[in-house]
């Protein structure tokens, strides 16, 4: 029974579109994966590993996180990289038709036969010291640093720098882009356009909010002007007025006269 979540999609489903979604990049190198079989049962997780084997096939990188793998799907890798606690190397380097590349370094090094019905991701944690009650006394890192795959190694990353300043050299610095300003405007507007009227919801919104924008401002200019309308009218009342004492002063001034 595969589990689903909310929206519907199970497990295997959800994977299968993260890869997917990778893919629609079109990496040309390299695309990495952690840990694709975590959470799956065995028959998922070996039809995700089947479909990461294909695209390795036709020629993309995969660099993969696993944890104790069953057997048969540690078989699908091509090569491993076995770290230690604190990210240390224990081992880097081909797998083999049925792990015997991997358990004939480490069988070469002291280590106990590894039998045909043990499974090679298990064994290995074992000869190491790192699965639940296991011990050993040999360190592993020391020993894969003096050991001649490790020099095979970093021969070949040498060789793989040098190569690739070779050709940095010999290659011009083109900074030019394929389209030109005028062609990325247009598809960046073009995309922009299509996005918005796929999402009407979102321009109804956007009009609402400049409609209330234009408003508040309008509503508080009127308010304003009506404020100063009455604080003018307000003020001019205050203001005394006096006319019976100039009448007064009026009749007194025209009896002294007479």
């Amino acid at each position: 029974m595969q589990t689903t979540n909310k929206s519907g999609l199970n497990v295997e489903q959800r994977k299968r579109l993260s890869i997917g979604v990778e893919l629609v990049a079109k990496p040309e190198a390299l695309i990495f994966l952690d840990e694709p079989t975590s959470g799956l049962d065995s028959q998922t997780a070996w039809a995700i590993v089947s479909l990461l084997k294909k695209l390795a096939n036709h020629g993309l990188a995969i660099l993969c996180t696993i944890h104790q793998p069953s057997g048969i799907i540690f078989q699908q890798f091509d090569r491993l990289l076995l770290l230690a606690k604190g990210g240390r190397t224990v081992y880097f380097g081909d797998i083999g038709e049925n792990a015997t590349a991997l358990t004939g370094y480490f069988e070469r090094h002291d280590a106990f036969q590894c039998r045909p019905e043990e499974n090679p991701a298990e064994w290995m944690l074992h000869v190491i010291g790192a699965a639940p009650g296991a011990h050993t006394d040999r360190d592993w890192v020391e020993t894969w640093k003096a050991s001649s795959e490790f020099h095979g190694v970093q021969k070949e990353l040498d060789s793989l720098a040098q190569s690739r300043h070779v050709t940095s050299e010999a290659d011009t610095q083109d900074t030019s882009y394929a389209a030109s300003v005028s062609q990325q405007f247009l598809a960046c507007t073009q995309r922009v356009a299509q996005q918005y009227w796929r999402t009407p919801t979102y321009i109804y919104s956007k009009l609402s909010l400049c409609f209330i924008t234009v408003r508040q401002p309008l509503a508080l200019h009127k308010h304003l002007l009506t404020y100063l309308r009455v604080s003018s009218s307000a003020s001019l009342s205050k203001t005394p007025h006096y006319p019976s004492r100039v009448s007064r002063t009026n009749s007194s001034r025209s009896s002294c006269s007479s």
